[in-house]
């Protein structure tokens, strides 16, 4: 059987990746009960992403550079941010497309890392190919609350009035300030970061709920990020 991919330049079996991934019929088959919206799972993520490659002739290749563990983001809960390098690589020429690229994840639990891991790895995909995933939970309420939103557990709700109520140790006006300017910047740098810039606003509730020493950690993570674009474009 002959191969589709044969003949093909590098270039050629990128636009074909870019064509299969947006060729598939996406579908937010993962529901999130307590806040009410669907969002389409890393399994399928995965799974159309390995199909894309097979069909485009290329292989992935990604590795973690760095990894920060910022400790209470907010009360009982930590945050992860890596770096990631990923590669596409065509196997027969050797060429490669180099990508770097964040995911942050938050738990009260040993999942964090997790989270980062499986989370930047989506935000990637779904920022590089145009894959159309709109988690405005208003966009979903209606059809998750056919299948029902499922009630937080007791020690939810307690960790939920604790977070409410326990506001020692948190960051200042300023901090918080700082916080929103430095994330101004990253986005200016590279809009791709948005869906990073999300999910900080996300973790801290609106940048409502954030310790000090998660806040200043967080903005110290942000200035590197933004130095090594600033390096980048000395370098072109």
């Amino acid at each position: 059987m002959a191969n589709k991919t044969e003949g093909l330049t590098f270039l050629q079996k990128l636009q074909k990746l870019q064509e299969c991934m947006g060729g598939f019929a996406w579908e937010k088959d993962g529901i999130n009960r307590y806040q009410s919206y669907k969002y389409i799972t890393e399994k399928q993520y995965k799974a159309n992403f390995k199909k894309a490659l097979k069909d485009a002739g290329l292989v992935w290749k990604v590795q973690q550079l760095e990894y920060q563990y910022i400790p209470e983001i907010s009360d009982k809960m930590h945050m992860v941010i890596c770096k990631f390098k990923g590669e596409i690589i065509d196997p027969e020429t050797g060429e490669r497309e180099e990508y770097i690229f964040f995911g942050s994840g938050s738990d009260n639990g040993d999942k964090a890392l997790y989270k980062a891991v499986t989370g930047g790895h989506k935000f990637f995909l779904a920022s590089n190919f145009n894959v159309a995933e709109d988690n405005d939970p208003e966009s979903d309420a209606d059809e998750v609350s056919k299948v029902g939103n499922i009630p937080p557990p007791p020690e939810k709700r307690e960790e939920i009035k604790q977070e409410l109520t326990d506001r020692d140790g948190q960051a200042t006006k300023m901090q918080i300030n700082s916080l929103k300017k430095a994330l101004k910047m990253l986005r200016e740098k590279d809009p791709e970061q948005e869906s990073f810039i999300a999910a900080v606003a996300e973790k801290t509730e609106g940048f409502t709920n954030i310790t000090k020493q998660a806040c200043e950690t967080l903005i110290l993570e942000i200035g590197k990020m933004i130095e090594m674009y600033d390096n980048e474009e000395m370098r072109n």
